[in-house]
């Protein structure tokens, strides 16, 4: 505090953007910032320094009925603001004895304030923060399940039964993934008593690929039935694709047959898909189809039809390539290992000898699983046909 000799008056410095009372006098009836000042200077001298003490008296002990402690001599005090600068509150400090505030002490009150504006705007950022990740993951879980229910959509709910044999699907979800994905499959009765077992996928994921799956599976439906060569029908699908020019391509394969006294026999067409496998009831598995032209890009496709057969504990297994190219968690440190490739495949079909069609899916599924580690890298789709032995 400085007083003025010549005015007889309190002066105190108050802070850029703060508010400084020297005491009760300067600070409520002067009502300044920074330097406030309140004059007792009169003609009578003595009289006006006497009843400025009696004021000063009075207001003191109003000051301390009010607080019920000393009044407020003066005080000093920084604001508290966020970060897009609006106040929020006041870092302020009190002496009950009129004084002057020293430079240090208004900094280290100026420091004390950005500390607390500092804390308080990292809060509020991390509750913002918090509150964004919390709405990012019902988001996330609402996609999710729109996504799964897109997907389960353009699959068939249940096998219909193939009267004779043992059929049965599965599908494996790639890891981590929300979007609809192109891999399909499908089994129904074409006309009269041949059936047909289809299986494709579609490249990429997201809309564009379900509207493909969508096309691929009801164009198959229709036109199994008028035509008995699974060549001609994949061939059918690729002039529907480039008419509709669908923004996907896709690979596929289709067997058309029918149950015979000795068990079952039909044709098998590749379409750009990994060979067909049937294992055989004692355990040996083999390939069957020849490698065809993926679908939807040219307008000429290279198809071939293949016969083949089934006897009783026989199984004819369809899949998509994410049963032949499974491999290890990249971001976790496990033991190299090779992709899971065809060969590999084959060795696990054959481990299933003896099982029925569901238990061959599970097996399979399974042995994925602890190759990858639980982490799918891309979808997975089973089909499993199967002559039951006779007792």
């Amino acid at each position: 505090m400085r007083r003025s000799p010549r005015s007889r008056s309190w002066e105190g410095p108050g802070p850029i953007g703060s508010r400084c009372h020297t005491c009760r006098t300067a600070g409520r009836n002067s009502g300044r910032t920074g330097w406030g000042r309140a004059s007792a200077t009169s003609p009578s001298g003595r009289t006006a320094r006497s009843s400025w003490r009696t004021r000063r008296r009075t207001r003191v002990r109003r000051g301390i009925r009010r607080s019920g402690r000393g009044g407020v001599g003066s005080w000093a005090g920084f604001p508290i603001v966020t970060t897009d600068g609006h106040a929020i509150g006041t870092m302020c400090v009190i002496d009950a004895n009129p004084r002057q505030w020293q430079p240090q002490e208004l900094e280290t009150l100026a420091t004390l304030a950005r500390a607390v504006s500092n804390e308080i705007n990292l809060r509020i950022s991390l509750s913002t923060a918090q509150s964004a990740l919390e709405t990012a993951n019902r988001a996330l879980s609402v996609l999710q399940d729109l996504a799964r229910s897109l997907q389960e959509s353009l699959l068939p709910p249940v096998l219909r039964p193939v009267p004779g044999m043992d059929a049965s699907a599965r599908y494996l979800a790639a890891t981590g993934d929300v979007e609809v994905v192109g891999d399909f499959y499908d089994l129904f009765n074409a006309r009269g008593p041949w059936w047909t077992a289809v299986m494709g996928d579609v490249c990429g994921k997201g809309l564009e690929a379900a509207k493909v799956t969508a096309l691929a599976r009801y164009t198959l439906r229709a036109d199994a039935g008028d035509r008995l060569s699974p060549a001609e029908v994949l061939d059918r699908l690729n002039t529907a694709m480039r008419a509709q020019r669908a923004p996907r391509f896709l690979t596929a394969v289709q067997a058309t047959f029918r149950t015979t006294p000795a068990g079952a026999a039909g044709r098998l067409c590749l379409a750009g898909h990994p060979p067909a496998l049937i294992r055989r009831a004692d355990g040996r598995v083999q390939q069957t189809g020849r490698p065809g032209t993926l679908l939807g890009v040219m307008p000429t496709v290279r198809l071939t039809d293949v016969r083949f057969r089934l006897v009783p504990g026989d199984l004819l297994f369809l899949y998509t390539d994410g049963a032949c190219e499974a491999r290890p968690d990249p971001s976790k440190p496990l033991p190299h290992r090779p992709i899971f490739d065809e060969e590999a495949l084959a060795e696990a079909l054959a481990d299933t000898r003896g099982m029925d069609a569901a238990d061959t899916n599970a097996h399979i599924a399974e042995v994925l699983a602890g190759h990858h580690g639980g982490w799918a890298s891309d979808d997975t789709a089973l089909l499993s046909l199967r002559v039951p032995p006779r007792s």
